[in-house]
């Protein structure tokens, strides 16, 4: 036995019955599903089954929208912030991404951070760029490879929900105030005078260390911060080859301020030496 209901000028089986000649009880056995039409009648010892199935499959389109379809759109408003996971990491650092106003993000995987752009759509197809970052072995959590893997997002008040480009992968964020989570107006990352081999800079990390050159020698350190966008260094082990013609600037920084994506650097005197500007903006 099967009831029908019409939808949309079309028929569509709602419940489907079968009657075993053992018994008198109808059996239901599938719900709600579009079929093709054709009629089966099968036979099982001295039971005769009976099904008759839709004469026309349901149409799937609706005048009301699925409860499953989502219209919700996404303003770019909606993503600025910082957002967090709800679990603790042992590392230097909370894992976290922040999208700024100016189409600027940065995350961190509680280590190494990653800057970059992104642009959203009202889909909420999200489009990302990014600089490189520094490679230590972390126990965090790997926002950065997911937003610049992400192929759309979705913002459900304080939750943002990062899918990536295979569909399957997704990465649930909440929104977080807390003033230890975030970038913090620390430059950490990659910095460079130019975007050659061979030009100075520095890989500063979330454990406040750093590496780097200076164009000649390699150079490491320590830092510290002391005011907003503001750092001091102190100077560890370097290399000690001669270069003719290699002005070794940075090897006598001790304080790196920061402006507008660009830190000068200045020796202990403050006498500035040179500028580095932020990869991945």
């Amino acid at each position: 036995m099967a009831d029908f209901a019409t939808q949309s000028g079309h028929i569509c089986v709602i419940g489907i019955y079968a009657r075993a000649a053992e018994g008198n009880s109808w059996q239901y056995r599938r719900r709600g599903e579009p079929l093709v039409p054709h009629y089966t009648r099968s036979f099982v010892g001295a039971g005769l089954i009976v099904a008759v199935l839709a004469l026309a499959a349901c149409s799937p389109a609706s005048d009301t929208p699925s409860g499953n379809a989502s219209t919700a759109t996404v303003q770019p408003g909606q993503l600025v912030g910082t957002w967090t996971l709800e679990a603790s990491f042992d590392s230097p650092e909370q894992p976290y991404v922040a999208f700024v106003q100016d189409s600027t993000w940065s995350a961190s995987d509680g280590c190494n951070r990653v800057q970059g752009t992104w642009e959203v759509t009202s889909t909420g197809a999200l489009t990302t760029t990014s600089g490189p970052q520094t490679r230590m072995a972390c126990e965090g959590a790997q926002l950065p490879l997911a937003v610049t893997l992400a192929d759309s997002v979705r913002v459900d008040g304080d939750t943002l929900v990062i899918t990536g480009s295979d569909g399957a992968n997704t990465t649930t964020l909440v929104r977080t105030t807390d003033s230890t989570v975030g970038p913090q107006g620390l430059p950490i990352g990659y910095w460079v005078a130019r975007t050659t081999s061979t030009s100075p800079f520095l890989s500063i990390s979330a454990d406040r260390s750093f590496t780097g050159s200076d164009g000649c020698n390699t150079i490491s350190g320590t830092w510290e911060s002391t005011e907003a966008e503001t750092i001091t260094l102190t100077m560890g082990a370097s290399t000690l080859m001669a270069c003719d013609g290699v002005d070794q600037w940075l090897n006598q920084a001790a304080t790196g301020r920061v402006r507008a994506g660009v830190m000068t650097m200045e020796a202990a005197d403050g006498t500035v030496l040179g500028q580095l500007n932020s990869m991945g903006r």
